[in-house]
């Protein structure tokens, strides 16, 4: 069954190019987005990975440059569902930043605003979607748990070779300007229309 959202004007929701429509998203594309032989950047740590069965993708993520993502074709993609909703076998990426430094001094409205239209644009300048969050974490350091404002980056691409570039990117520029040990990732394969 489709599941609609429209990306309904809120404080909390900045619609960006494309993702300004509506978006219809729908789970299942499965392993789909991924060539015979290639490598996939779906999955999960191999220490959380659900048993390997026949025909699904490996269990691990590789988001390193070079990681092989295949366009999808006949041969690889599930057209039977995606076509059903007159959309195309697309990825689900979530990017989540904490707004918070290290001796809690607060990333302003300011300095975010300029990371996206610095970094994050020009690396999907077809569109994202922001949205204000309250995260928490555990330092895996000192074992502290802490909540602190957050903010999700979504976006919907076509693989593509150069993908797991653009997200490294991203994510480094991000840690190292703002001296955060991580930005969250995930990644998951949908049918998409727009």
């Amino acid at each position: 069954m489709p599941v609609r959202t429209p990306l309904l004007p809120s404080r909390s929701i900045h619609r960006w190019g494309a993702l300004a429509g509506m978006a219809v998203v729908l789970s299942g594309c499965g392993s789909a987005l991924v060539a015979p032989g290639a490598e996939s950047i779906v999955g999960t740590s191999a220490a959380h990975a659900p048993a390997t069965t026949t025909g699904a993708p490996p269990a691990t993520a590789n988001l390193e440059a070079g990681s092989k993502i295949a366009e999808p074709t006949p041969a690889n993609a599930t057209p039977t569902l995606c076509q059903a909703f007159q959309t195309h076998p697309m990825l689900n990426i979530t990017l989540l930043f904490g707004q918070t430094r290290p001796r809690g001094q607060a990333i302003s409205a300011s300095e975010w605003r300029d990371f996206l239209k610095t970094t994050l644009t020009p690396a999907f300048p077809a569109g994202l979607s922001v949205l204000s969050a309250q995260g928490q974490w555990q330092d895996p350091q000192t074992g502290r748990v802490s909540q602190e404002p957050a903010r999700l980056v979504t976006i919907i691409a076509a693989p593509a070779a150069d993908l797991p570039t653009r997200l490294d990117t991203i994510r480094n520029r991000y840690k190292e300007r703002f001296e955060q040990q991580s930005v969250g990732l995930m990644v998951a394969p949908v049918c998409a229309g727009f």
